[in-house]
Formats: structure tokens, C-alpha cells, sequence
């Protein structure tokens, strides 16, 4: 009987002595809590784990790039319809036999639109340098509709202002308002020397007609 207590008396302090000694299984929480700052670095955040530790080791860094540059286009005013170009540069009257500064060509409408028409009247103002006699003036040309002067132009006439070897023509072109759908305007060109008193050139008449 005495050796039976003394045999479970030996077994017992065995299994004492290896629990005793057996290692401690971690705890997850240690790993966790491990890397906390102490409280005496962190002050009143002691304890509370560092951001490291919340890092997802599957996420990805998105590259920080600059935005796109916004690109502005400015789109260019649209030109002022001039019509088409003319055909031909050639001189649009024919300037044989004709004389300085008669009518050797009739006044034209070039435009008629409502009450209001364009005359163009040519006059031959020069041969050559050669054939200028030096004196300036101006030469003037005016419309008259119904007796009454509704547009004037003038053009300076120096010697630099002929050609040296070619014909020099003016080529006035005047707006003319008008009151009525159709009718006649008077044009008047005249010379006018500096200084001096004015010298009707001659007076010729033209007809038009305008839309509504």
C-alpha cells in the first residue's frame, strides 16, 4: 500500500514539472501590441498601436501625376465675305483714243441693294510723267439724285501720282442713297487746282433700279 502512494506521489510531481516548463503559446494580441510606441514617446496616445500596423499588404500605391494640361482652342473670327475674285487683273476699260480727263467711259451701278446703289465712274487723269504739266489739284467727283448732291470723292493728282509709263485712271466708286425703286443719278466730275476755282470736266447720267 505504501509503495502504491509513493508510485502516484512521483507521477504527480512529473506532470507538475512539465507543465511547469512547457512554452507558452502566443497570443496573436502580443504580436499586435508589440510594436506600440511606449507612453513615454507617444504621451497620451500610449498604447495605441503605430499606422504602420493597419496596412493592407495587398493594396497598391497609386502614382501621384500631374493633371493634364487643359488645352484651349480659339477659334478664329470668320473673315468678311469679300465675294469672289476677279477673273482677270487686266484693265477693265479699253484706253485707246481716250483722253485725259473727259468722259471717255460711262458710269456704271455696281451695286444695288434697297435704297442704296454704288456708281463707278473711270476717268483717265494721265498718259506718263512725261505728259504731266506739274500742276496739282484735285479732281472731284459728285452724285446728285433728284438736283441734290448725296456723294462726293476726291482724289489728290500729283506727278506721283501718274504712272510712268502706262495710262493713270481714277476709278471712283461712290454711295449714293436713294428714295426711290428706280431712277436716274447725275454724276459731275471737275477739277479743282490747289488754291483755285473749281472746273467742271463734264456731267454724265446714269439709271438704276434697286430690290426691295
Amino acid at each position: 500500500m505504501n509503495a502504491f502512494l509513493l508510485l502516484a506521489a512521483l507521477l504527480s510531481s512529473s506532470a507538475f514539472a512539465e507543465e511547469i516548463q512547457a512554452p507558452a503559446v502566443a497570443d496573436d494580441d502580443d504580436d499586435f501590441f508589440s510594436t506600440t510606441t511606449p507612453a513615454e514617446q507617444k504621451g497620451a496616445n500610449a498604447g495605441v498601436p503605430s499606422g504602420d500596423e493597419f496596412k493592407d499588404p495587398d493594396a497598391f500605391d497609386i502614382p501621384k501625376t500631374a493633371p493634364p494640361e487643359a488645352k484651349v482652342t480659339v477659334k478664329p473670327n470668320p473673315e468678311r465675305d469679300l465675294g469672289p475674285p476677279a477673273s482677270s487683273t487686266a484693265m477693265p476699260v479699253n484706253t485707246a483714243g481716250a483722253k485725259l480727263l473727259t468722259d471717255n467711259w460711262a458710269p456704271s451701278i455696281v451695286v444695288a441693294d434697297k435704297d442704296m446703289v454704288v456708281v463707278e465712274m473711270p476717268v483717265l487723269y494721265g498718259n506718263s510723267k512725261a505728259d504731266f504739266d506739274g500742276t496739282a489739284y484735285w479732281l472731284v467727283a459728285e452724285i446728285f439724285a433728284d438736283g441734290k448732291k448725296v456723294a462726293e470723292s476726291r482724289s489728290n493728282i500729283t506727278r506721283d501720282a501718274v504712272a510712268d509709263k502706262g495710262p493713270s485712271i481714277q476709278f471712283f466708286r461712290l454711295s449714293a442713297p436713294v428714295s426711290a425703286a428706280s431712277g436716274v443719278l447725275e454724276v459731275k466730275v471737275s477739277r479743282l487746282p490747289t488754291g483755285g476755282k473749281s472746273e467742271l470736266l463734264f456731267t454724265r447720267s446714269v439709271k438704276y433700279t434697286v430690290g426691295g
